[in-house]
């Protein structure tokens, strides 16, 4: 080989996790995420995203859709759940529900009002909070639309939007989910059943205030939660996120770590205490940390994805190569970090192929994205050794988006 290739594609993948903390989990299973916190449910690996073909035209005036997410024993889930509109390739906004179950989506009236920073997915996106344009057919704006609901724990669940709604207003119903026998960890932790009246009044006016990105009146609310009630951890790992977006990392991993003692078996805090720790550079402990999410749900892509970054950083390249494949085959359409950590994985191998084929993936999914330009320069590069390579003069590495 004439000289060492993608020299420039030194990825500082901490720089990287740093951007995938805007994931706002609400993940209820593998990839789900906005704002620089981690999120509250991880989101599971059945999402689909699903291409569009139509025309896109101006929404006019307001619509409201409604409902209600139980569980199949008839009662509401004990903390808030992430609820996705999409419309095609991309959702159009993202909610939480109140402690009762119920949402209710804004469309085509300016900034939605309960719009919060913790509701996204697992993995990091933004949501377009004004939704002032929705896809139009046969003169229903909803045509096409659905309604996902991602539960760590729960099956995930796609509940088409099929009729239109009624002068402005779409009431679904109840929607029901039902509970994976198979998975031990959930997004919605036991302790919440067991909360004393008063905590739970003071989580409940937290989680307003928080669906109104009203964060420090949020703060007292929590701490006194916690307060009354130790093992509230619903409440410690809202309080950890609360403390994060105001850049107390040392309290953010206490209020995650005590979550995470309280309830064993509830993802959440896990999942941003391994984020957490992996942006700190304590690879051996994020590694960890993501290995005990992953044996709580497997299927979980965003754990694969923090192990791969803690395990390639401690030079575990063969544990890296398999934890960043198995996230590569969840859903990470918001997260094609995951093509730019296999890119570099195999530059390091000198399997330049497979690097071209990751980058290119990288390119197709994330056009303008932060390594865009260098995997372009490193794709044109590995290009002109191999087509002047006589071992591999059969191989052609094909243009980005050809």
């Amino acid at each position: 080989m004439r000289r060492s290739l993608g020299s420039g594609i030194r990825i500082t993948l901490t720089v990287l996790l740093a951007a995938l903390s805007a994931m706002g989990q609400g993940s209820g299973g593998s990839s789900g995420s906005s704002s620089s916190t981690p999120s509250t449910s991880p989101a599971p690996s059945s999402r689909t995203t699903r291409p569009s073909t139509r025309t896109v035209e101006p929404f006019r005036g307001p619509t409201f859709i409604s409902g209600r997410i139980i569980s199949e024993l008839n009662r509401p889930l004990s903390e808030p759940v992430s609820v996705e509109l999409n419309c095609g390739m991309k959702p159009v906004q993202v909610i939480h529900t109140d402690l009762g179950g119920y949402f209710n989506f804004t469309l085509g009236a300016g900034a939605q009002s309960n719009l919060d920073f913790s509701a996204s997915n697992e993995s990091p996106r933004s949501f377009n909070s004004s939704a002032g344009n929705l896809p139009s057919r046969f003169g229903n704006p909803l045509a096409g639309c659905e309604l996902r609901i991602s539960v760590a724990g729960f099956r995930p669940k796609n509940f088409p939007l099929a009729h239109s709604s009624d002068m402005g207003r779409l009431d679904v119903g109840n929607v029901v989910l039902e509970r994976i026998g198979t998975v031990k960890g959930s997004a919605v932790s036991v302790t919440s059943l067991l909360v004393p009246k008063d905590a739970s009044k003071e989580f409940e006016k937290a989680i307003k205030d928080l669906q109104k990105n009203k964060m420090d009146s949020a703060l007292p609310h929590l701490e006194k939660a916690v307060k009354i009630y130790d093992q509230y951890a619903a409440a410690w790992n809202e309080l950890g996120r609360v403390y994060l977006s105001r850049d107390d990392r040392e309290k953010a991993e206490h209020a995650f770590e005590k979550s995470a003692a309280a309830d064993s078996e509830y993802l959440p805090p896990l999942i941003n205490l391994a984020t957490l720790q992996i942006q700190n550079r304590e690879w051996e402990k994020g590694v960890e940390t993501a290995g005990k999410v992953l044996a709580l749900d497997s299927d979980l892509g965003f754990a694969s994805f923090l192990l791969a970054v803690g395990d390639y950083n401690l030079n575990h390249l063969d544990e890296a190569e398999r934890s960043a494949q198995a996230a590569e085959k969840a859903p990470h359409e918001d997260n094609p970090q995951v093509h730019a950590l296999l890119a570099q994985i195999y530059m390091n191998r000198q399997d330049y192929v497979q690097a071209a084929l990751h980058m290119r993936s990288y390119l197709d999914e994330s056009p303008n994205g932060q390594y865009a330009e260098q995997m372009k320069n490193d794709l044109a590069e590995i290009e002109e050794w191999l087509s002047g390579n006589e071992d591999n003069s059969g191989i052609v590495v094909a243009e980005p988006g050809s």
